[in-house]
């Protein structure tokens, strides 16, 4: 299970690193995690969501357990579904 969470958030880390793309809202800054910071947050039950930005057929391969899928390509029309006081963290 630990060995699955770490690849998933490896996988994350990767897409984020190689896809970065600016902020719509210059007041929200980016701020980019490693999979270790990630594992730290869950370990410490802050409030976090996960965000898997693939599309499904990748989400249901392998995901983080609790992660929402919300493809990328339509992240900008659903992120009303998404509580706004809990931290984001999107792969």
């Amino acid at each position: 299970m630990r060995g699955r969470f770490l690849a998933a958030l490896l996988l994350a880390t990767t897409i984020l690193w190689a896809a970065p793309a600016p902020a719509d809202d210059p007041e929200v800054p980016e701020k980019y995690i490693s999979v270790d910071e990630a594992k730290a947050l869950v370990d410490k039950r802050q409030a976090v969501v996960f965000i898997d930005v693939r599309e499904k057929p990748q989400y249901d391969d392998l995901h983080i357990k609790g992660a929402r899928n919300i493809p990328l390509d339509s992240l900008r029309g659903r992120l009303r579904d998404v509580p706004r006081k809990d931290l984001l963290v999107l792969y």
